[in-house]
């Protein structure tokens, strides 16, 4: 029998909720879902996983709702109308849902007729919109790549971002790689050594984290964190008894790489504008075992110090674009354009300040976690960062027609099997 058949009606709610709440709020699929369960007062089994498929089925169900005339539908209802769509087009069958949110209209629209309506309409629009709609996928993110990167190179980073890769963190400062990875071996979670970083696995055909993971993580052994993130801090190369600035630190995962990299021996300023995110940063490198990091609380575009420093590292703010692949409430949050001068305005002012805080001769290294350019090359221009150095720093030449693309680095779903970043290394003269 499938997930959906076995929902409750009180799981279909807690979906339906769980989506507003993305939608209003902006918040990522776990912490809108554990807002939801508050609300209501539970969980219910089955309702996590109707959301996760309403995301990757909403802009189908919106197309349904408009060529039927009923787009100005109230939003907690569309966002009902959404979860009872992915369930039918994800071949579920419907007798097992209480749709009492829903009118009788409504109801009528969830057919395989209704299925069958907008595939009818797919096929006669313009192919970038008919690739977003299919799914659920920001356009403007689609029109974006699709400029930078070609129609082709669009449809397969839509399509990679919709598979997963979970990779794991080792904390060598607690436990081996092989520790870690013979006890996950035991306990039927296939891992597989990755090529580039030797701490890091890759959960093989895992789309959540198992349990055996969690506990590891509740032991601080090992950690959850993309290989886009991995490589960041690698093209960092922090090492012993240097002092590191972390200009937008929490909530601490790069932060404490970069001293497992150095051994627990470098010297890490970590800065934040966030008290609550400082705190549980501060939970995490105590959980991690790090030392040698003394948090700031500050506003990392004004913030100010009386030393320079060997290496900076700045992932500043921003869309998180990338990131859809581990977290498809971005699809929804970021469906309609953010604003991404507001953006650019932040991640600049946040540059030119930690770049004027590096010794001569030291390294700074500019990230984003976003497919748009504005939030990449573009800051880097902006900024007249020089000496790019772009050695040994994985990805490909950034998007084409700035003056940094060839010394940039972008990293792609598609290509790295990793979220998408952009990553800029600089040598001060």
């Amino acid at each position: 029998m499938g997930e959906a058949e076995r929902a409750s009606p009180y799981a279909l709610r807690l979906a339906a909720l769980t989506l507003e709440l993305i939608e209003r709020r902006g918040l990522s699929l776990e912490g809108a879902y554990s807002e939801a369960r508050r609300r209501a007062g539970g969980g219910a089994p089955g309702a996590l996983r109707l959301a996760s498929l309403a995301l990757r089925h909403f802009a189908k169900a919106d197309l349904l709702l408009r060529i039927s005339g009923l787009e100005q539908l109230p939003l907690r209802r569309r966002c009902a109308f959404r979860v009872a769509f992915a369930a039918l087009a994800a071949g579920y069958e419907l007798g097992g849902i209480d749709v009492g949110l829903l009118s009788g209209r409504l109801r009528s629209l969830l057919s395989r007729r209704g299925v069958e309506r907008v595939e009818e309409e797919l096929a006669r629009l313009p192919p970038l919109e008919r690739l977003s709609i299919e799914h659920s996928f920001p356009r403007w993110i689609v029109q974006e790549v699709s400029e930078r990167l070609g129609a082709e190179a669009a449809r397969r980073l839509v399509e990679a971002c919709g598979r997963r890769v979970i990779w794991l963190r080792v904390n060598t400062l607690k436990a081996s790689v092989g520790e870690v990875a013979r006890g996950l071996r035991r306990q039927g979670v296939e891992v597989r050594e990755d090529r580039d970083f030797d701490f890091l696995l890759e959960l093989v055909g895992a789309e959540e984290v198992p349990d055996p993971v969690r506990k590891l993580f509740e032991r601080g052994l090992a950690v959850v964190q993309d290989k886009g993130s991995v490589a960041v801090v690698h093209a960092l190369g922090c090492a012993r008894r240097m002092l590191v600035l972390d200009a937008a630190a929490a909530p601490g995962m790069k932060t404490s790489l970069l001293q497992q990299l150095s051994g627990n021996e470098a010297e890490v300023v970590a800065v934040d504008v966030s008290r609550r995110r400082l705190g549980e940063m501060r939970k995490l490198l105590s959980r991690l075992g790090v030392r040698g990091v003394r948090l700031v609380l500050s506003d990392s575009r004004l913030a100010s110090f009386s030393r320079k420093f060997d290496k900076v590292l700045l992932d500043a703010p921003c869309t998180n674009s990338g990131a859809i692949p581990s977290d498809p409430a971005l699809r929804l949050s970021l469906w309609r354009k953010p604003d991404l001068s507001r953006y650019a305005s932040l991640q600049l002012e946040m540059l030119r300040n930690a770049a004027g805080h590096l010794k001569p001769g030291g390294t700074l290294v500019y990230s984003t976690c976003s497919l748009s350019a504005a939030e990449g090359e573009a800051v880097v221009d902006g900024a007249g960062l020089e000496g790019l150095d772009p050695e040994g720093v994985l990805g490909v030449p950034g998007y084409p027609g700035f003056s940094c693309s060839k010394k940039a680095r972008r990293l792609f779903p598609h290509t790295h099997r990793t979220t998408g970043f952009f990553i800029a290394r600089a040598v001060a003269r």
